[in-house]
């Protein structure tokens, strides 16, 4: 059995924003500790081919292996840079937890799968560390759903509060942990998160989002919109449930809510991601105390508002525990890095197995 003291683990992904690769360093002892985080942009050519692909929902399998190797080679070389700007040796690091960059994902099709583009064999060979990779799949074949993959993690971090917690991290999709008093714990992907705000101001407006909320403040909710938007069969499936841009992409946003003014789509888009994640707040059966949020989202303060109104339930950045709160998930794939190489099996829907396949280092 390894010896994880003075180690540290490496945490790396990927989100449905695919605008880079988040790193970080965690040491896991008495308790998960976050050493260090920073992001890195993908090439834009790269990022480019990735939106191509996920909006388009076409690939060749030719193509499919020139994307597969070049996400690697960008994640490879965001690890490296990473090491070396804070001064690690690959001999301190016990292994790189990979979440690649999720091209596809199916998990309720006759034969469920999730496509995780970036070749852990490229990750591990060029950083010269053993990769632990494809958690998603190994979800799915517990039972699961291959997302969302945290709410163990989450359980880790913040079980003993003791109070009804939820934990919603608000990336490209949303998504969400319930935590209760007796040490049980689910997790549910919401809808969208700021995937269709992002997606609407890449292609429409030539920025990368909406900052703050500023543009989507000023304007007037399109309610036929909204409700065509809201009658989508997902929202009316039971928790838990995945999802991810093969549905929520630029093509989901209804031709006559784009005919208004750029803040009026905005304000529309910001709702539909507000009621989403209330109606997954106010679907637990004991209301949780407070909800606790993560991820990009975090920074929309328009989105953060309307949430506000939509709950009667405090809300608190996941800073206020000490966590910057765009680190979450890659400290989670960090912490699942550690569970697969101690061989700790983790619960999905009541079984239990090992999450992720090694790869080791030359």
């Amino acid at each position: 059995m390894p010896n994880s003291l003075n180690k540290v683990f490496i945490g790396t992904m990927s989100g449905t924003s695919y605008d880079g690769v988040d790193v970080c360093a965690i040491s896991v002892r008495k308790k998960i500790d976050l050493i260090q985080f920073s992001s890195f942009k993908y090439p834009p050519k790269l990022r480019k081919q990735i939106a191509t692909v996920i909006e388009n929902q076409v690939l060749s399998l030719e193509d499919y292996v020139e994307l597969n190797t070049k996400i690697g080679m960008a994640f490879a070389k965001s690890i490296n840079a990473f090491v070396i700007e804070n001064n690690f040796s690959a001999s301190q690091i016990m292994a790189i937890g990979l979440s690649g960059q999720t091209l596809w994902h199916n998990p309720k099709g006759k034969y469920p799968f999730s496509i995780q583009a970036g070749d852990p064999k490229i990750v591990s060979f060029n950083c010269g560390i053993d990769v632990v990779s494809d958690f998603r799949n190994s979800h799915i074949k517990l039972g699961g759903e291959g997302a969302p993959l945290v709410p163990e993690f989450h359980h880790e971090l913040f079980s003993k509060k003791k109070t009804p917690l939820l934990i919603l991290n608000i990336g490209g999709i949303s998504n969400f942990t319930y935590l209760d008093t007796k040490g049980n714990f689910f997790g549910s992907d919401c809808g969208p998160g700021n995937a269709l705000m992002d997606a609407y101001c890449q292609k429409y407006l030539n920025i990368p989002f909406d900052r703050k909320g500023n543009i989507a403040k000023t304007g007037i909710i399109h309610n036929p919109s909204l409700d065509k938007m809201l009658s989508n069969s997902f929202f009316r499936k039971r928790h838990p449930k995945s999802t991810g841009k093969e549905i929520f992409n630029i093509g989901f946003i209804p031709k006559q809510l784009l005919k208004k003014s750029s803040h009026d789509i905005l304000a529309t888009l910001a709702e539909l991601t507000a009621i989403c994640v209330s109606r997954s707040i106010r679907s637990q059966k004991i209301p949780p105390n407070q909800v606790i949020i993560c991820g990009g989202g975090i920074k929309n303060d328009f989105l953060i508002d309307a949430i506000k109104k939509h709950i009667k339930i405090e809300l608190a950045s996941v800073s206020e525990y000490g966590l910057d709160p765009q680190a979450i998930e890659a400290m989670a794939f960090g912490w699942m890095a550690k569970q697969r190489l101690f061989q700790n099996p983790l619960v999905v829907k009541k079984n239990k197995g090992l999450l992720g396949t090694i790869t080791k280092s030359m």
